[in-house]
């Protein structure tokens, strides 16, 4: 196990969080833009897979769409990740903040308002290079979110659990581009209300990030970040071995556990329609929903486990059980290709619950519990951009190796990589919740405080 540098990094959180004495107004407020912010991102990355089978009568795609429309927006995310972390510790988490939500507001706009004439292609590119832009906005919410929410509160566990509730809202955020397709697809189907409807759902994303955009220029830098800012965080950066050596561990984790966890959407249609049938729009929509409800629980248990056991033992728990559910499906499919569908649908509830446990959660906080406030939004963007490309690889390369392995091959695949983000966990992420470690962390953080009040 490598306890090398944890020790120094517990001084340094200790020294960033001691200080922050920031009036319990302004942790409201921090607690509500990373919560906020954090919903606007999921509901404006899922919009455009909501609108598209509303479109598809009266727009009918080519091959390119799908994977264009979540490609732009992915590769948007990776920039916006790296460009926004950078800048999150260049010029300050508030002007940064500003500068990723307009962004955000302008992609979420544009998708709804720019988009128009006989055809259907120009349409489409239209949607994509707006949803490049949202992207860009949506990807450096992430680094900007998790370093505010961790910078809110003087307390070392109390700031993870923060970290960890905000990272909470963007389940409901990926549910609610679904509840509002159940609305809309009430209506009338005609090409106006297609246009209504496909223009609605992307559009309404403005409003999650324009609140966040409003909150943001009341939100003041934490004392902590002021008083340790450096002049160029990449300079710090290159300074300190260490902080690489930790990168591994969380863009390594987090890459992995987005392929796994984006590798699940290529065979949840198939699985879905085992278990109900052919399905309308209507239908597709309750599935959606009702899978993002199965995770709120193994979220709000992440949660609870983050203060008990700490980013390493949740991370690692969490794997374990991503592979012991891959594991049960392939031998399901094995077994029974063509039947068990309840058996499946289990299965599939276990493995959904499973995906929302453990690393989805602790992959979000274990950079703000790594690397020191000069420099946390950059490596957190980092390690976000890591695993969005997880995410690619998971959207793009699944679906031929599912179509040359089957279902249960790719089930293996997923059952072993699963396997590969533990042993990573345990190489490269340093137990949080070692005695020594907790010890160290609350001497000094007495000695602070009593410097403080003093």
């Amino acid at each position: 196990m490598a306890h090398d540098h944890a020790h120094d990094h517990a001084h340094d959180h200790a020294h960033d969080h001691a200080h922050d004495d920031s009036k319990p107004e302004g942790a409201k407020k921090s607690a509500f833009i990373s919560a906020m912010g954090n919903f606007s991102i999921q509901y404006n990355l899922s919009a455009a897979s909501a609108a598209l089978p509303l479109m598809k009568g009266d727009y009918p795609p080519e091959s390119w769409v799908g994977y264009t429309l979540k490609g732009m927006v992915f590769a948007g995310a990776v920039v916006g990740m790296c460009v926004m972390g950078y800048l999150g510790d260049l010029i300050g988490r508030k002007r940064a903040f500003i500068a990723t939500l307009t962004l955000t507001v302008l992609g979420a706009l544009g998708c709804a308002l720019f988009p128009w004439g006989n055809d259907v292609n120009v349409i489409y590119a239209v949607i994509s290079v707006c949803r490049f832009i949202l992207g860009v906005g949506a990807g450096g919410i992430y680094p900007l979110s998790a370093a505010a929410a961790s910078e809110s509160t003087t307390s070392h566990l109390e700031a993870k659990s923060n970290v960890g509730k905000a990272f909470f809202w963007q389940t409901p955020g990926a549910m609610f581009p679904y509840l509002i397709g159940l609305i809309l697809v009430q209506l009338n189907n005609t090409s106006t209300v297609t246009e209504i409807q496909f223009r609605l759902l992307m559009g309404l994303g403005v409003i999650p990030a324009g609140i966040v955009l409003m909150a943001a220029f009341g939100y003041e830098d934490s004392k902590a970040f002021k008083r340790m800012h450096a002049r160029s965080p990449w300079h710090e950066a290159l300074e300190h071995r260490a902080y690489w050596r930790h990168l591994i561990g969380t863009a390594g984790t987090w890459f992995i556990y987005d392929v796994a966890y984006y590798g699940i959407n290529i065979f949840t249609p198939d699985i879905v329609a085992d278990i109900f049938g052919p399905s309308s729009n209507q239908d597709d929509f309750w599935h959606e929903v009702v899978a993002q409800a199965i995770g709120i629980p193994g979220c709000v248990l992440a949660i609870v486990m983050l203060t008990r056991k700490g980013t390493y033992w949740l991370m690692l728990y969490g794997f374990w059980l991503i592979a012991i559910f891959f594991g049960l499906f392939a031998l399901t499919y094995e077994i029974w290709p063509h039947s068990q569908s309840v058996l499946k649908y289990v299965l599939y509830c276990g493995l959904t619950f499973s995906l929302n446990f453990g690393p989805n959660v602790a992959t979000y906080v274990l950079p703000t519990t790594c690397f020191p406030v000069q420099v946390r939004s950059l490596f957190h963007g980092l390690a976000a951009a890591s695993a969005k490309l997880g995410a690619v690889v998971g959207t793009y390369l699944f679906q031929p190796l599912s179509d040359a392995w089957g279902v249960a091959g790719l089930m293996w695949l997923q059952m072993g990589l699963a396997v590969l983000g533990a042993l990573v966990t345990m190489k490269y992420v340093d137990n949080d919740r070692s005695e020594e470690i907790i010890a160290e962390e609350e001497e000094e953080e007495r000695k602070l405080l009593v410097a403080v009040n003093e």
